[in-house]
């Protein structure tokens, strides 16, 4: 499971890395200025139509396009890394849990851990949809029902930080009180 972990994590910072640079290359070149966040958070659907109309230059919106495209592969990679270090953390806990005879008093991190794991589904679906939505969008050139669009942006994000802070936090904290050893 570590090593699945591992491969996971270097891939997911691989495509974050060229998302950057194609990023890069395009602004280098455009001279325009990408911000992915108000595409996924405009505020409004007036601000994403307007967004939409101002990165609508055939270069543009393929740059765009482009972006959503490689954030698949990113999206295939981040979710399932935090999904793996929450099930990491967790089959550690489990192990260290049998040694030291305190499942009880831990169970619920447990439990914790494997519904942290799971909501990264979640995380990952509502990040397709996204995708699937904006692209729709670009590609019209205009925005269409937003119903729930930034709610499962927000849901999306939320459900990723507390997947990877969560792991993170319960490893700090057991091993400051020193209770349960984590190898």
């Amino acid at each position: 499971m570590k090593i699945t972990f591992i491969i996971l994590f270097v891939l997911a910072l691989a495509a974050f890395g060229f998302m950057r640079y194609h990023q890069y290359q395009f602004e280098k070149s455009s001279q325009l200025k990408f911000n992915v966040m108000d595409f996924e958070l405009p505020g409004s659907k007036e601000n994403l139509n307007k967004l939409i109309l101002e990165w609508s230059s055939p270069e543009s919106k393929e740059f765009v396009l482009d972006q959503l495209r490689i954030d698949y592969l990113f999206m295939s990679t981040l979710f399932p890394t935090i999904l793996m270090l929450c099930l990491l953390v967790r089959r550690r806990l489990q192990e260290s849990f049998f040694k030291s005879k305190t499942i009880p008093k831990y169970q619920i991190l447990n439990y914790l851990l494997l519904g942290l794991a799971f909501l990264q589904l979640f995380a990952w679906i509502f990040d397709i949809m996204e995708n699937i939505r904006l692209s729709t969008w670009i590609k019209l050139g205009e925005v269409g029902n937003m119903f729930l669009f930034e709610t499962l942006v927000k849901l999306k994000f939320l459900f990723a930080i507390l997947g990877f802070l969560g792991p993170i936090a319960i490893c700090i904290w057991l091993k400051s009180t020193r209770k349960v050893k984590l190898r």
